[in-house]
Order: C-alpha cells, then structure tokens, then sequence
C-alpha cells in the first residue's frame, strides 16, 4: 500500500473512532437524561397521588358537613314555617348559628398549577393521565366559583340573622374555632318581623340550593380523583409501593 493510501486508511480509521466515539456519547447522554426524565416523572406521579388521596379525605369530610348543612337547614325552614320558633327556639338558635358557615373544600392541587405554568408537563408522557388531571383541576375550579356565588349568599342571610335572632345568645353558645353549643333555656328570637323571616326563607332556599350543588359536585369530584388514582396505579404499578418506601 502506498503511503498516500496508508494516510487515508488511517484517516478513515480516525474519523471512524472519533465518530462511534461521539455517537456513542451521544447515546449515553440521552440515557442520562431520558434516566432523569423518568425519575422526575416518578416523583411528580408520586405527588398526585399524595394529592389525589389528600382530596379523596378531606371531601369525604366536606361531603359529611355539607350533609348536615342541609340537615340544620332543613330544620330552620320547618321551624318557621310551622309557626314553631317559640316552641323550638333552642334548636332553632343552634341550628340558625351554623347558617352563616359553610363547609369549604380547598384543593390540593399544588403539583398541578406548578407543572401547567413550569411547562414541565412534558414531562409526563401518558397524555391520558394530563386530560384527566386537567380536567380534574378545571372541574375543581368550577367548584370554587360556586363557593364564591355561596359567599355572597350568606352575607344576603346576615341582616335577617342579626334582625331576628337575639345576639346574647349566640354569644353563650361560642366554644372554639367554628363550633357551637346549644343554649340553656329556650330561648325567644328578637323579632317576629314578617318582612324579615319572609326574606330568610327566600335566602334560605337560595343557600339550600347552592348547598345541594356543592354536595353533588363534591361527590362527583371524589368520584373522580379515585378514578384517577386508579388509573395511575394500573398504569405505574410501581408507584404505589414507592411511595410506600
């Protein structure tokens, strides 16, 4: 062979190794990254489940206190409908005190918002699971804007409460945080005011209302972070036992 030859034998032999090098780098560099995608992956599917759990709890709890909202309610449209607020005005009080606290749920939906305004959804690569997520989130929204119609509300119930109901006694049932004790006695309410009891029943039925919707969209929402963490278990069998360890 000649040395013209040799030199481009050796030069092609070069340029070979230096490019199976640079490939082959190349691909352990992809792994790298694709091994450290994947772990960011396990570690944000970890966080919906802990997310999704919290949720499932917490609205069994708002599913329960929204049951007895409508319950207390209920029994405060009876009473004075029936013409029974002398007979009955220690429960009437009781029940009437908890008119102005409705039960809120607040998501846990802190991996969410961080994932859509990060941009680091692609990190996620099961399409499915971030519609369902997302139309998770939207649906938590929904509820949000229904607590907020709720709000005004019971801010409408207040001046009635304040007309009709006798302030002394509120005070004596105060115990701690949102709770309330029934009074001794039984108590009278302040005004017997037509106007005034016509226009709480009309807020009344309004708040029962709002009440019934939250109750369903709370059970549908329930419903649907179950389902969710179902599929993230079938789909990512190892995830349930990581977050375990």
């Amino acid at each position: 062979m000649s040395s013209i030859g040799q030199k481009i034998s050796n030069r092609f032999w070069e340029f070979l190794m230096l490019f199976i090098a640079i490939t082959l780098g190349f691909f352990v560099e992809n792994y790298r990254e694709g091994l450290a995608d994947r772990e960011k992956e396990s570690e944000i599917i970890k966080s919906f489940i802990t997310d999704l759990n919290t949720d499932i709890k917490e609205l069994e709890v708002a599913i329960n206190r929204r049951e007895i909202r409508e319950i207390r309610v209920d029994s405060v449209m009876y009473i004075f409908n029936n013409g029974l607020e002398n007979k009955y005005g220690k429960d009437l009080y009781y029940y009437a005190r908890y008119l102005s606290r409705p039960f809120v749920f607040w998501a846990n939906n802190t991996t969410v918002e961080q994932l859509k305004y990060s941009g680091n959804f692609i990190l996620i690569k099961n399409q499915k699971l971030i519609d369902n997520l997302l139309d998770y989130n939207d649906n938590y929204v929904f509820i949000n804007y229904i607590r907020q119609r709720e709000e005004y509300l019971v801010r409408r119930l207040f001046d009635q409460i304040n007309e009709i109901f006798d302030p002394k006694v509120f005070d004596e049932m105060n115990v701690y945080d949102i709770e309330f004790v029934y009074p001794s006695g039984n108590p009278k309410i302040n005004s017997n005011s037509e106007k005034a009891i016509k226009e709480l029943m009309s807020n009344l039925h309004y708040i029962k209302t709002v009440n019934l919707g939250q109750l369903g969209l709370f059970r549908e929402h329930q419903k649907r972070a179950k389902q969710i963490l179902n599929y993230i278990y079938n789909k990512y069998p190892d995830s349930k036992s990581a977050l375990k360890n």
